[in-house]
């Protein structure tokens, strides 16, 4: 009998035991597993910022070299391209106007991250004297970038010039413990193409 009775109290004890380890584990896994939630949102956002600076860029080259035209072949919008006007083409009105195609564009592949609220844009001749900025920069003259216009506010891009968009994005984790260490990273992207 008291051979059996031991053998309870041994049991109990070592069931009491995996509890306690299971209580002291369990906040450390929970941590491991959010911290691998916060790095692939990380990595998702700075591959999204990337693809959305691509995206404007795109965007850019192919409606810089047409600002403020008023081609019969041209349209305001790229919603009106239809069947009436199957080859036209995107002509904004005038540089905020481009600006916000862009923009549009680079939110649009940029949804994993919300909106993107720091777009920046540059029209340069992509040579020694006037290549594309790098860096921080931001899209006023003298900042690095122009905005694709000059001093007085005219577009700069032509066709041949190099149209640079760059994008950042304030990421932060939501796990509370990650989130404590690290309130907040600044991701970027940015990508140039030839205007045509």
């Amino acid at each position: 009998m008291m051979a059996l009775s031991s053998l309870r109290r041994r049991r109990s004890d070592q069931s009491g035991q995996g509890l306690v380890e299971f209580a002291l584990a369990l906040p450390v896994f929970l941590l491991v597993v959010f911290a691998l939630f916060d790095i692939g949102r990380f990595v998702v956002a700075n591959s999204a910022l990337s693809l959305a600076a691509r995206e404007g860029a795109r965007l850019g080259a192919t409606e810089a070299a047409w600002i403020g035209l008023t081609d019969p072949a041209c349209v305001t919008d790229a919603s009106q391209i239809d069947a009436g006007r199957p080859g036209a083409h995107v002509c904004p009105r005038d540089v905020a106007s481009f600006r916000s195609d862009v923009v549009d564009a680079v939110n649009g592949l940029a949804f994993t991250v919300g909106p993107v609220d720091r777009v920046y844009l540059s029209c340069n001749e992509g040579t020694l004297s006037d290549p594309a900025p790098s860096g921080a920069w931001t899209d006023s003259p003298g900042g690095g970038g122009n905005g694709c216009q000059d001093d007085s506010g005219n577009p700069v891009g032509i066709s041949g010039s190099l149209v640079t968009v760059r994008v950042e994005h304030t990421f932060q984790p939501i796990t509370p413990v990650i989130s404590s260490i690290i309130e907040s990273v600044s991701l970027g992207g940015s990508a140039s193409m030839t205007a045509h």
